[in-house]
């Protein structure tokens, strides 16, 4: 039976693997807006053992949902910025206290494993939802081939996509070198990304040998 973690972390992979298949089988259109809902439900779902997260993360991804809805029915720029505040809000919430019960786990299980590998996929997300955020506040933070990344009207979610693919790509510092910050705020975010991403890497390795070491030490005792 799925856990909350692997609810959450199916719902990630979901989002990552349908983008491409959505464009490629059925074109452009709302699919990102529409995958990173099933993302927020899993979100709230992941808070529930928690009864004030919860409550908080339940108002929160009401209203992120109903915005998310609202701006894509009437297509309403600042509406749509108040759904992504409120998205970036619920996902780094959630990214908060699933790696806090990471850091506090006292023994290597499977949802410990799952969990851990949540918080670095939905750290890649909170930046990609960030710099989306970016390009609706500041046009030209992000560029592609030369040419600004802006949201086309054609295909709405294909300048999440790219910025999706930036985000993760930076995090794994592979660098390609298609897609770049473009200014001060941009250039820092991407840096910063890269920074969490391997330090993330580091420790949460460090923690499950450490946990993993206990254990042992413990049977032999």
């Amino acid at each position: 039976m799925l856990g909350r973690h692997s609810v959450m972390l199916a719902s990630l992979l979901v989002l990552l693997t349908a983008l491409p298949l959505w464009q490629m089988l059925a074109g452009g259109g709302t699919r990102f807006s529409l995958l990173l809902v099933l993302v927020l439900v899993s979100a709230v779902l992941v808070n529930s053992p928690q009864r004030w997260i919860f409550v908080v993360a339940s108002l929160i991804g009401t209203a992120a949902v109903l915005g998310i809805a609202y701006a894509e029915y009437a297509d309403s720029a600042a509406v749509r910025i108040a759904a992504r505040l409120l998205s970036l809000g619920l996902l780094g919430l959630t990214t908060l206290v699933m790696l806090v019960s990471l850091l506090r786990a006292d023994e290597v299980s499977r949802d410990t494993i799952v969990g851990g590998i949540c918080v670095y996929l939905l750290i890649g997300l909170c930046f990609a939802v960030t710099f989306i955020l970016m390009v609706d506040l500041a046009p030209g933070s992000f560029v592609r081939d030369g040419e600004a990344i802006v949201r086309s009207a054609a295909d709405p979610s294909a300048h999440a996509t790219t910025l999706l693919y930036f985000s993760f790509v930076t995090m794994t510092t592979l660098g390609y070198g298609d897609v770049s910050p473009n200014g001060e705020m941009a250039q820092m975010l991407a840096v910063a990304e890269a920074l969490i991403g391997q330090l993330y890497l580091a420790i949460f390795v460090a923690r499950l040998v450490a946990l993993y070491v206990t254990r042992d030490r413990s049977g032999s005792g």
